[in-house]
């Protein structure tokens, strides 16, 4: 075995990365182990804390603040009424193991704990449990569910989730109370067992401090972003899966003038923003006639009804392109992310069915952002690698294409390779000195440099400097040079 990494995930937890005997990267989450007598001292309470709590399918029936306190007080009263004893060094073990099965996830609780675990991928019963590793990417689990502990699962993740699920209606697709999103699948469309990829999102959203600081993109880049989105230029990014799309889109979201109406189309909820005027829309498919399909097309309509500034599509896959793209035409600015592996390939989409852009509607497709995961020494980490200005479509519908940013692998540096055409068209629009871009852009990537200098990375640290910066420009730039926020 080759020890790879290790590290705390928790107090009772940590992690271990390794190469096992047969060549695969393997993750372990090392919990304290439980003697004969702790292990039967574990059954006893939990089996009397069913006996005495509200526990429905291993899951306490209360809100979610609540359930650590119930559960104290359930364990209070089932050594009492039991007359259960252990010692202090047990007590702390076996609570955690409470903890665990009944307020967490069981055997998968580490998984969903360690914040460098991105995805969870239960495959089915009999099979290794896979994660998602923010530095190691893809890992075998040592975890195998049984038929029976799948089954259980299923169970579990629908009672947490409260949407049931069954042969009828075997596909499940909700939120758990982390904000983690579970697509949930079981037989008969699922044949090999109960399925399962937890999709999970941090807590507190990432801000473009932030990845400038881990050195996804570049401050000049990111001032960038905000001035095109100032002025009302539209962005696609672009990227495969697990690439940091809705990351990003979130970070360049609170960029925005917190007088400006953000409005937000998503499928499931990613978008996080501290912003008062943003409404969020969510889509809502049915599965009953009785219920009425509620699509990103249906939104986009209610969209354009609800005067927004700016119009924020999670990802386009179908006809609501068209629709998002006869918003940009009508004045509305916005952002969306497109699943591809290049610029080029981005475009072809959008021009295909079932999006089917009209070629003349494709220049208001501003500029293109191109994020990847890319090998820096010995770690997979996420870059920006081109910002690309779309100058509209040539004859034979050739997209005419400017590269403006470039990473530079040699020095893993997001470098500016050429000066901004839609600089002069924004001056054309807005009646704005090309000048003053120019002088604005240098100001707003030294306020970004000092933000990330002085680690002014706290969402609604940023918000509101980026608040105070539309009013006050200079104020804002010399509070963050001298750390006065």
């Amino acid at each position: 075995m080759k020890l790879l990494e290790e590290y705390e995930v928790s107090e009772y937890v940590h992690a271990m990365i390794y190469v096992d005997g047969e060549g695969f990267r393997v993750y372990r989450a090392a919990e304290p182990p439980l003697d004969d007598e702790e292990r039967a001292q574990l059954a006893r309470l939990k089996n009397a804390i069913q006996n005495i709590g509200d526990v429905k399918d291993g899951v306490l029936k209360l809100t979610q603040e609540r359930k650590a306190e119930y559960l104290e007080e359930l364990v209070r009263r089932a050594v009492e009424e039991f007359k259960l004893k252990f010692d202090e060094r047990s007590r702390g073990k076996i609570m955690y193991y409470l903890r665990r099965d009944l307020l967490g996830y069981g055997v998968l609780d580490p998984f969903f704990r360690d914040p460098y675990i991105e995805d969870i991928h239960v495959d089915g019963p009999g099979l290794p449990i896979y994660v998602w590793h923010s530095r190691w990417e893809s890992l075998r689990t040592h975890v195998v569910l049984s038929p029976a502990e799948a089954d259980a699962l299923a169970q579990r993740i629908s009672a947490i989730v409260g949407k049931a699920i069954s042969y009828a209606d075997p596909i499940l697709e909700g939120m758990l109370p982390e904000g983690f999103r579970v697509e949930l699948v079981i037989p008969p469309a699922s044949p090999r067992g109960p399925s399962m990829v937890v999709r999970k999102f941090f807590v507190e959203p990432t801000t473009l401090v932030d990845l400038v600081k881990m050195g996804t993109i570049s401050p000049a880049a990111v001032a960038y972003l905000w001035l095109m989105l100032d002025y009302g230029r539209n962005v696609v990014i672009v990227g495969p899966t697990g690439a940091g799309k809705t990351t990003l889109l979130n970070a360049l979201l609170y960029m925005v003038r917190p007088d400006a109406k953000i409005l937000t189309i998503e499928d499931t909820r990613e978008i996080n923003l501290v912003h008062d005027h943003w409404q969020a829309l969510l889509t809502r498919p049915s599965r009953s006639e009785a219920v009425r399909d509620v699509s990103a097309l249906d939104l986009l309509a209610v969209a354009m009804r609800s005067r927004p500034d700016y119009v924020v599509v999670g990802e386009v896959r179908g006809e609501e392109a068209y629709v998002l793209f006869q918003a940009f035409g009508s004045g509305h600015s916005g952002a969306t992310t497109i699943h591809a592996e290049t610029v080029e390939d981005a475009i072809r989409r959008l021009l295909s069915r079932p999006m089917a852009i009209p070629p003349m509607l494709l220049g208001l497709a501003h500029i293109f952002v191109r994020i990847a995961r890319v090998k820096v020494g010995d770690q997979i980490v996420r870059r920006v690698v081109e910002i690309v200005e779309n100058l509209g479509v040539a004859r034979g519908r050739r997209p005419r294409l400017h590269h403006v940013f470039r990473w530079n692998p040699d020095g893993d540096v997001l470098e500016q390779i050429a000066d901004s055409r839609h600089f002069e068209a924004v001056s054309r629009s807005r009646f704005v000195p090309v000048d003053y871009l120019r002088q604005e852009h240098l100001r707003r990537t030294a306020l970004i440099e000092a933000m990330a200098r002085r680690g002014f990375t706290s969402p609604y640290i940023v918000a509101k400097i980026f608040s105070r910066y539309a009013v006050d420009p200079e104020g804002a730039l010399k509070a963050a040079e001298e750390g006065t926020v």
